[in-house]
């Protein structure tokens, strides 16, 4: 990805494509300038936590789902009230709100450090052996026999 950690078909697994058809309607240009604004908190948040912004050439799941996440809900704020609360049972933004939070979470976290955005997948395939000191003196103590 470029500057982005997310593209506008990302969002749509979130929100529909009808309410973002909508926002554009309504503000032009304004989803691509939410998932800037959300990306630059992203990187700002990731220098914070004492990561690089970006790893050239990997992308990371879990950055390009809390940048998704956060736009969508961003997005969506801006033509419709969205509850504040869980409670109602006409809420039919609980899904997302239930995503967005997880996704603030997770930016804390990757924030203060204690998450890392782009965690190692490496697989070593050597293998470490540990055993305990021989009981008989080794290799040497049965020469004596």
């Amino acid at each position: 990805m470029s500057d982005s950690y997310c593209t506008q078909t990302d969002l749509e697994d979130y929100i529909l494509v009808a309410y973002l058809d909508k926002i554009d309607e309504l503000n032009s240009g304004v989803v691509a300038r939410t998932i800037e604004g959300v990306s630059a908190e992203i990187r700002e948040a990731c220098l914070a936590g004492g990561y690089e912004a970006s790893m050239d050439g990997v992308e990371s799941a879990l950055l390009k789902r809390v940048c998704a996440v956060l736009s969508a809900w961003q997005c969506v704020g801006n033509i419709t009230s969205l509850m504040d609360t869980e409670a109602a049972s006409s809420n039919e933004w609980l899904p997302i709100q239930r995503q967005y939070d997880r996704a603030q979470k997770e930016l804390t976290q990757i924030r203060s450090g204690k998450l890392d955005p782009w965690p190692s997948d490496a697989v070593t395939t050597e293998a470490c052996v540990v055993s305990p000191q021989p009981v008989f003196g080794g290799q040497d103590f049965w020469r004596r026999y």
